[in-house]
C-alpha cells in the first residue's frame, strides 16, 4: 500500500510537469537523491505542487496568474522567468501577463512591475530567437 506522502509526491510531480514541463521536473530531481537540496525538492513538490497546486476550484491558468503576480510583486525574477516560460503549458497569454503586471504596478508598485515586464521581454525575446 502506498502512503499518502508518496501519493502527494507523485501527484506533485505530475502537476509540476504539467505546468513547468517534464524537463524542468527531471532537472529538479536529477542527481544524487541524498545530496544537499534534494530533500527540499521533495518537500516543495509534495506541498507546493501536490497539496497547493493540486487543490480544486482554481484552474491551472488562474493559479498560474496568481503565482506570476506574487513572484513579480516580490521581485523574484529568476522564479518569475521560469514561470513565464511555463505559461505555454497553462494557457496564460502574453496579454494575460501584461494585464496582471498592470495590477502589480497598482498594488505592489511600479518598480516591481517594470522589473517583471523586463523579465517577460527577455523571456519572449529568447523564445523568438530560438
Amino acid at each position: 500500500m502506498t502512503d499518502s506522502k508518496n501519493d502527494r509526491l507523485e501527484q506533485g510531480k505530475r502537476k509540476r510537469a504539467s505546468v513547468m514541463g517534464q524537463g524542468y521536473v527531471d532537472r529538479a530531481f536529477a542527481g544524487d537523491p541524498d545530496a544537499f537540496g534534494a530533500d527540499f525538492q521533495r518537500f516543495m513538490t509534495e506541498y507546493a505542487w501536490g497539496a497547493v497546486w493540486g487543490r480544486g476550484n482554481l484552474s491551472d491558468r488562474e493559479r498560474h496568474m496568481i503565482t506570476l503576480v506574487i513572484l513579480a510583486a516580490l521581485g523574484r525574477e529568476k522564479e518569475l522567468e521560469g514561470h513565464i516560460r511555463a505559461t505555454t503549458h497553462t494557457g496564460v497569454s502574453e496579454r494575460d501577463l501584461s494585464d496582471v503586471l498592470h495590477q502589480v504596478a497598482i498594488y505592489a508598485g511600479v518598480p516591481a512591475a517594470l522589473s517583471a515586464f523586463n523579465t517577460a521581454k527577455k523571456v519572449y525575446a529568447e523564445k523568438e530567437e530560438g
